[in-house]
């Protein structure tokens, strides 16, 4: 097929002897194991049967929109907060495409490393580390976007910021969401209310999702990121696991999140991958974490597992650099 490219993708055997309570916020356990598994990249934008446009999120659980931001690559390595002008376009341009009464930006965070904590499995942050005690600061200084606020990371420092994530995953799973939406911030706590309080008597409560807004930096040359259609995903190989995160609403300062890892097994599936070639800046990728809708219609895609594949020939490139929001929406 036109445009079709061969990569590799990681699927994790998972690491469960030690605690969620002891890792590192944020952190996922480590692997007993990785496979990594070379399969087609499909082009998203000439494969009969995916739908183009806002309605793919509902199908296949991602699409790519055009959309021009007035940030620059400069501007985020060396501008002044830049974070605070770019939250406000992905706000709007999520409320543009879902068509959702409201949209809250829940992290915030730039790649622009290369992958080498991808290439130990056994790799986990621990409770308690540099990184933990860096989070809880910004998290007493109530910054809004969590782990994933671009101050420590926009330093200019190749070394600075985070890494391309290897292994199939989806950073929320229905639970997931849901906790976020009651535990993670008081604005976005606010923005679910109506829905929470529905939940809570048992009733027809509103809709609500999680996507992540992905957008390049640069035009990308390695490390892309690639998505999954949620119709040929096998629902079996996506195994739950928790992880700690902060939390300006409960006393303790954090909640378990929830998220799925892809094992294995996936590759004795029919599952297909898209990854778009070439993408720049004006490309966005939006794709589903976790929608409330899907609980009540089968039909819509209730997440999209994605992974950063390994492809070859590109050793030499400079490493991706890329922004990416994950939002709330809420209709």
């Amino acid at each position: 097929m036109p445009g079709t490219v061969r990569g590799k993708v990681r699927y994790n055997v998972l690491d469960l002897s030690v605690k969620p309570e002891d890792r590192g916020l944020f952190s996922g356990p480590a692997h007993k194991y990785s496979e990594d598994i070379e399969v087609d990249l499909y082009d998203p934008a000439s494969t009969p049967g995916i739908v183009q446009g806002p309605e793919g999120l509902d199908v296949q659980g991602f699409t790519y929109v055009k959309h021009q931001s007035a940030l620059d690559v400069d501007e985020w390595l060396h501008g002044e907060n830049p974070e605070e002008a770019y939250v406000k376009e992905v706000e709007e341009l999520v409320q543009q495409v879902t068509g959702a009464k409201k949209v809250v930006v829940n992290h915030l965070g730039i790649r622009k490393r290369l992958a080498a904590n991808n290439q130990d499995p056994k790799f986990y942050r621990k409770a308690g580390d540099k990184h933990d005690q860096a989070v809880q600061k910004l998290t007493k200084k109530e910054s809004a976007w969590g782990e994933f606020t671009s101050h420590p990371q926009l330093s200019g420092k190749q070394d600075a910021g985070l890494e391309p994530a290897r292994f199939a995953h989806c950073d929320y799973t229905l639970q997931g969401l849901k906790r976020t939406a009651r535990y993670c911030r008081k604005d976005i706590t606010a923005a679910a209310q109506e829905a929470l309080d529905a939940e809570d008597r048992h009733g027809d409560a509103k809709r609500y999702a999680a996507y992540s807004v992905w957008r390049p930096l640069k035009p990308i040359k390695r490390d892309p990121l690639a998505v999954a259609d949620w119709r040929t995903t096998d629902k079996s190989t996506l195994q739950p696991i928790e992880y700690r995160a902060t939390s300006n609403v409960v006393d303790k300062g954090e909640y378990m999140l929830e998220q799925y890892t892809q094992s294995p097994e996936a590759k004795n599936t029919a599952q297909r991958w898209y990854c778009m070639a070439n993408q720049t800046p004006e490309d966005v990728l939006i794709l589903k974490f976790a929608d409330t809708a899907s609980e009540k219609e089968a039909r819509i895609a209730a997440h999209c597992a994605h992974c950063s594949p390994m492809l070859n020939g590109v050793d030499n490139e400079e490493p991706r650099m890329s922004v990416e929001a994950r939002v709330l929406a809420f209709w």
